[in-house]
């Protein structure tokens, strides 16, 4: 057999302007005929998810008609396999390339197909079992025999079948149909391998379906253990042409190296993505060499900033259960999920969430998420302290809450030598270290950390600059109802409406009145927020104490007049007011900016937070400027309300902006409702 000679076509990526030029190229030989478009079906795809586990437990109904531990245990190996892959990739590739960003929509439509083709496999399998039980329980002695077979099939078969099929899903229609799907992903996972079209699962099926069934049916046997063992194998090395990442060797390189025509690497598949036209072999480039559809492709250095410079490190901690689920580790696809809530009151779940971090500090002393860049020559990053909400509620505890905070900026800055910090949530608690005051004592009190100019940030004015903003913007509102006003942050908001907004009432939900002015009073009865078009929450407060107040007020019959819950808690827990029977409110969170510059930010900044990519809570964005900006005074204590506004045009002019939120139903705020 022999192979093409002549020198591969080398394709880099396109840079912006040859990628004009080449759109430029596409849109004329269209409009001349020349290039048949078919419009993709795929952009706008939306899958109902609701009813899979329902789907996934189906099978335990054949259990009367053939085995199915072969089957699950297949399934699921399969599931473990794609998520341990997803979590060392995310490590050891992902995890510190701030340049190879993914788009929650991207996430969002893998996640909601990547494991479909495993649990159809399992329906396939029964079926096979039901018609050829043979195939599957051959004698132990026979596996050897089978699992040889199984790999000659591969090679000899499902690899040239592969390849031409792939080739006819690229025609325009099936594309269209099909395969469009699979390629809207230009920036790959390793699970991206498993997301295709439904009905291109059954092509799929089909192809590598001579990998069973030759064995059986030529050679005399197979049997389910050699099967699983295929198909789990096969997950493995299709991740790996999906990841995304450089590997440039000679025995994948030169062109006298066997392996360049029998096994792939990632920048083969690849190519395949970039250029849809080349490159459609399985896990062996031979057949695109030998039939001329080989383009080489060499993946750019991303020429990322130095792996030990860290200029800037934003202290957070664990926020509970449905933080944990978030985290990258446990699964890429829900970094931009919202918190998830289980049956369990918030309490247990902290309390689960606490004892499960005490094994955890067994082995590690923090958690660190993502790197970013900021304005292209700094780089920053999330530490976690290893504490959970339980570490915050008991006075005992915040001692030790305190050291851990120091002994991560001393482990940091003798690491990396970085020199700025920020404290994220409770970890600037006024009753924890006085909004950062004790960090900052301890700090310089440190002999490792003396001499060292470290720097303390708590975030809160630019926290306080976009809660007011926030409000004070709302049009033609006349009155608010707060929750949490007692805090720094609500203190100072309340004290900038007082001044700027002089005919604003504010109710405050508190029976400390630690606030004298005449637009100011207080109350501790919860029902009154409905007397307001808008709620401001600035404290978390448990679902079942709204529910308590709602139900108060139909018993009252009370006319409901809010519109907005508009809460910047963190993290932001939803509420559920249709089950509370007040649909006409909205829970949303405010406190939250959007990133509007590229150029400023780039990398996973935003993941792990419970809100959508591209935003960033306000304490963590002042903080990130100051770093910028290299300041070299500490931010903490009290609010210094004139600083606020000062703060605000800063924010601006980084392409930092509030969320944008439709105030139109308070227009209609006439049209009142019975609670």
């Amino acid at each position: 057999m022999c192979l093409k000679t002549s020198e591969p076509k080398t394709v880099r990526q396109p840079n912006s302007d040859s990628s004009t030029s080449l759109s430029s190229q596409l849109l004329k030989s269209v409009s001349e005929g020349k290039t048949k478009m078919v419009d993709s079906t795929h952009s706008k795809h939306v899958r109902e998810t609701k009813y899979d586990t329902l789907l996934f437990l189906l099978p335990i109904l054949m259990v009367k008609f053939t085995p199915i531990l072969p089957v699950y245990m297949t399934g699921i190996a399969r599931m473990l396999s794609a998520h341990l892959i997803l979590t060392v990739h995310y490590l050891l590739c992902d995890k510190d390339n701030y340049k190879n960003k993914l788009t929650q929509k991207q996430l969002k439509r893998e996640k909601d197909d990547y494991l479909v083709g495993i649990v159809l496999h399992m329906y396939a399998q029964i079926l096979l079992q039901l018609i050829f039980p043979g195939m599957f329980f051959t004698d132990n002695s026979m596996i050897a025999k089978c699992a040889v077979w199984t790999f000659w099939t591969h090679v000899g078969v499902v690899e040239p079948l592969y390849y031409f099929a792939h080739r006819w899903l690229h025609i325009p229609e099936h594309m269209k149909a099909m395969h469009g799907f699979h390629h809207l992903s230009i920036h790959t996972l390793p699970s991206t391998s498993l997301v295709q079209n439904f009905q291109e699962h059954f092509v799929y099926i089909a192809t590598f379906g001579p990998a069973f069934l030759l064995p059986f049916f030529l050679g005399g046997a197979q049997h389910w253990a050699v099967i699983g063992a295929y198909l789990v194998l096969f997950d493995i090395i299709n991740a790996f042409g999906h990841m995304n990442i450089r590997l440039r060797h000679p025995i994948f390189t030169n062109k006298w190296s066997p392996m360049r025509y029998l096994f792939y690497t990632p920048e083969f598949h690849l190519g395949h993505h970039a250029y849809f036209r080349a490159n459609y072999g399985l896990f062996m480039p031979l057949w695109d060499f030998m039939l001329g559809t080989h383009r080489e492709y060499i993946k750019p250095d991303p020429k990322l900033l130095p792996a030990d410079q860290q200029d800037f490190v934003f202290i957070g901690h664990n926020g509970g259960l449905g933080h944990v689920l978030s985290c990258p580790e446990f699964s890429v696809y829900n970094v931009y999920e919202k918190y998830r809530r289980t049956f369990l009151p918030l309490q247990a779940e902290f309390m689960l969430m606490h004892a499960v971090n005490c094994v955890c500090r067994l082995f590690v002393k923090s958690y660190t998420v993502s790197r970013y860049c900021i304005g292209g020559s700094k780089i920053g990053r999330i530490a976690c302290v290893l504490k959970t909400p339980v570490d915050y509620i008991y006075p005992s505890r915040y001692a030790a809450v305190n050291k851990e905070i120091v002994d991560l900026i001393k482990n940091n800055n003798a690491k990396y030598g970085t020199r700025y910090f920020g404290l994220g949530n409770l970890n600037k608690m006024k009753q924890l270290n006085d909004g950062g005051k004790t960090i900052v004592d301890m700090v310089k009190a440190d002999p490792e950390l003396q001499g060292k100019n470290i720097r303390i940030w708590t975030g809160d004015t630019m926290t306080t600059a976009s809660v007011y903003n926030q409000i004070a913007e709302i049009p033609n509102l006349k009155s608010i109802f707060f929750i949490g006003a007692n805090g720094k942050i609500g203190q100072t908001v309340c004290e900038l409406l007082a001044k700027n907004r002089p005919d604003m009432k504010i109710t405050v939900f508190s029976s400390w009145e630690n606030m004298q002015h005449p637009n100011i009073t207080y109350t501790t009865d919860l029902t009154e927020l409905l007397k307001h078009q808008v709620c401001v929450a600035g404290k978390i407060v448990p679902g079942h104490k709204y529910a308590k107040a709602f139900a108060k007020a139909r018993e009252q019959n009370m006319t409901n007049h809010c519109r907005f819950i508009m809460d910047y808690t963190v993290p932001f827990i939803d509420i559920d007011v249709k089950k509370y029977g007040v649909p006409e409110i909205q829970h949303i969170p405010i406190g939250l900016l959007r990133v509007n510059s590229k150029s400023f930010l780039r990398g996973h900044f935003d993941i792990c937070m419970s809100h959508d990519q591209d935003h960033i809570y306000p304490c963590h964005a002042g903080c990130i400027m100051n770093s910028h900006e290299e300041r070299e005074t500490d931010e903490v204590g009290d609010v210094i309300p004139v600083e606020v506004e000062k703060m605000w045009q800063r924010a601006l002019n980084y392409g930092f902006q509030n969320r944008i939120i439709d105030y139109r139903t308070l227009s209609n705020s006439e049209h009142k409702k019975h609670c």
